[in-house]
């Protein structure tokens, strides 16, 4: 570790910086980093990767890093954080927070990229004893009616009981790339991997690759729509799912008919119960 990082490190260790970051100056910072460890987390989803030597293209206020398929509208980042990892040591952290606080982008900073962080500390515009609560992701979800709580309570306890559980059990049964494509208001992502299945107490199911891994709260889904699409030049399965207001909260993309099938067999399985 150099001097310079050494120096970083210890004003870190006991303060947190807050930032006043622009896309032209995150995009700096991006291409600067020889890596990174990118991870996304909101109410429904979270997701862990990592890229190497990420390239930036920025559209007024939008962010755009096309080798992750992630995009960050600055218009909706709310606040700017740099502080120690506290999952690794030597390592840093740069927080971004949604203006609702209902989203959050963590990029993990090794700690030899001197160049990254010399371009963060120029824009610090003050220091904190700990993360602030405009740093914090603040989970909220849309109240359900009894029977949707109930619903959700039973896949709480038992995952198998959602439909959506089976789709992707089917999915990663196909060994073949599934794309988990999402738009919110801060970050948009659209990511293929090949997943392997693993479920979690509390409806949640992870969906891992050598290159990420991605978890779903299963929990907040309470409908699903599937058709059949150009995508990429092949005829695709897209499973749209929603909360229990009917919004759309992310799209399972797979380049086959099957899974439109295997969908269309569980959903009438569903309705005849």
């Amino acid at each position: 570790m150099s001097q310079f990082a050494n120096q970083i490190q210890s004003a870190l260790s006991d303060e947190c910086w807050e930032l006043m970051l622009e896309p032209e100056i995150c995009g700096e910072f991006f291409s600067a980093l020889p890596h990174c460890g990118i991870r996304i987390h909101n109410s429904e989803i979270s997701c862990a990767f990592t890229t190497e030597s990420p390239q930036v293209i920025i559209d007024d206020s939008c962010l755009c890093l096309p080798g992750s398929g992630l995009n960050i509208e600055f218009q909706n980042v709310n606040s700017s954080f740099l502080r120690k990892d506290s999952n690794s040591s030597g390592n840093l952290v740069l927080i971004l927070t949604s203006n609702d606080r209902n989203e959050q982008l963590t990029i993990e900073v090794p700690r030899s990229a001197d160049q990254a962080i010399d371009i963060l500390t120029k824009k610090l515009i003050r220091t904190h004893e700990t993360l602030p609560d405009t740093g914090k992701i603040k989970i909220t979800r849309p109240a359900p009616c009894l029977s949707c709580r109930k619903k959700r309570e039973n896949v709480r306890t038992d995952i198998a009981s959602h439909p959506i559980y089976h789709i992707l059990s089917f999915a990663c049964f196909v060994d073949q790339q599934v794309w988990i494509d999402f738009n919110r208001k801060m970050l948009s992502f659209s990511r293929a991997f090949d997943p392997s299945k693993e479920s979690h107490p509390e409806g949640i199911i992870s969906m891992a690759s050598s290159e990420a891994i991605i978890s779903m709260d299963l929990g907040e889904i309470f409908n699903s729509i599937a058709y059949l699409n150009d995508f990429e030049g092949t005829e695709s399965t897209i499973v749209q799912c929603y909360n229990s207001y009917g919004h759309k909260l992310l799209s399972l993309i797979q380049q086959n008919t099957e899974l439109l099938d295997f969908w269309s067999l569980i959903s009438a399985t569903e309705r005849h119960q």
